[in-house]
């Protein structure tokens, strides 16, 4: 199976064609503003280096991510999806990194910039601006055991606190050949995307409920997670 996977669940725009042997072609390019202008030229760019591969599946990161950068490459998977006629699901962005995390770990290689080891469970998060990060915990072999979450890290509670975490102080960001990997894996066991938990013009409640619905579902439908509730809120109208 060759995948197309892309992600802008963070300030990075990540694509990658992957196979069942690795990733065959990947690009990047970080520019918190930037998804719009750059998402189609990076997908071009891979599918050439691939050799213009027969995509049988897209998979895109869902976040929790910002609000615009997020519908876009969502946006963008469901639209090529609709015009090659083929499958696309989503994956939650954390993730793909805790598998990033595990892999790592597992071929006894650590990022330069951390010396936390997944021997147990961890957290995964990831920068949510206004001084709040992102958050999921995880079993030591990366399958998501409560998240996603939006919090202040003095909100989250001292166990959760208290175990390593990944992602936050690297300002970790999603590799689409890891995305892409890690659906491959869960479509060749057989797993089958969920309904959505939210569309693209439901946004989130900051209460927990997107990881309520969410459950244990790892391959999801492409729609974003949102966990924040939106900025915009309706003007109060005077009383009569």
């Amino acid at each position: 199976m060759v995948i197309l996977a892309l992600d802008t669940a963070s300030e990075s725009s990540s694509v990658a064609v992957v196979d069942e042997r690795g990733v065959r072609a990947k690009a990047e390019h970080v520019d918190a503003r930037g998804h719009a202008e750059v998402l189609t030229t990076l997908i071009a760019t891979v599918l050439e280096e691939a050799g213009a591969p027969a995509i049988d599946c897209i998979v895109c990161g869902v976040g929790p991510g910002p609000y615009t950068g997020l519908r876009v490459g969502i946006a963008t998977a469901q639209a090529l999806g609709l015009a090659w006629q083929v499958p696309v699901v989503g994956i939650c962005s954390l993730d793909a990194i805790a598998a990033a995390a595990v892999a790592s770990q597992r071929a006894g290689t650590r990022s330069d910039e951390t010396e936390t080891e997944t021997e147990g469970e961890f957290v995964v998060a990831t920068d949510a601006r206004r001084s709040e990060v992102y958050w999921a915990t995880y079993s030591a072999s990366g399958v998501r055991t409560a998240g996603p979450f939006v919090n202040r890290p003095d909100e989250v509670s001292d166990a959760v606190r208290a175990l390593p975490w990944f992602g936050t102080a690297t300002n970790d960001h999603v590799q689409a050949g890891v995305l892409g990997a890690l659906a491959g894996r869960l479509l060749a066991a057989g797993e089958v995307a969920g309904p959505p938990v939210r569309t693209l013009s439901t946004h989130g409640t900051d209460d927990g409920s997107v990881a309520r619905d969410l459950g244990s579902q790892r391959l999801l439908a492409p729609f974003p997670l949102y966990v924040r509730r939106p900025d915009a809120v309706e003007a109060k109208r005077p009383a009569p």
